[in-house]
């Protein structure tokens, strides 16, 4: 399992990198905000359990959970959709399959460390 200072370290660099990654990747159409307004929500919410998890350690592991959770449960979704356009090309002119598997690591990573906030022991 994730220590809580791992998980605050891993929501922190996954709160900036996934909105930034999503903006690269649709940068030929940005104006379909509704697109990428998941990602940014995502990442945003893992930014603010990061901030609550250093600022009130006794609330860390429920923001991140609560964080991670969000990421988990959007990202369910965005894996799904991948997989079953894995055979197209991606905005990005990405394989699908790429795509998909990226994503879909990228949502395991999310799962693993939600277990590891709901698991981490109370402060």
């Amino acid at each position: 399992m994730l220590s809580l200072a791992v998980n605050r370290r891993l929501a922190i660099v996954a709160g900036i990198v996934l909105p930034l990654a999503e903006i690269a990747r649709r940068s030929a159409n940005l104006g379909a905000w509704w697109l990428w307004l998941d990602d940014w929500l995502i990442g945003g919410a893992l930014l603010m359990a990061a901030w609550l998890a250093g600022a009130r350690p006794p609330l860390g592991p429920r923001a991140l959970a609560g964080a991670w959770g969000l990421a988990s449960g959007m990202g369910y979704y965005s894996f799904v959709g991948h997989v079953l356009a894995w055979r197209d090309r991606d905005v990005s002119a990405l394989p699908g399959w790429v795509l998909a598997a990226a994503v879909g690591l990228g949502w395991l990573v999310a799962l693993y460390a939600l277990i590891s906030a709901v698991a981490a022991p109370e402060r």
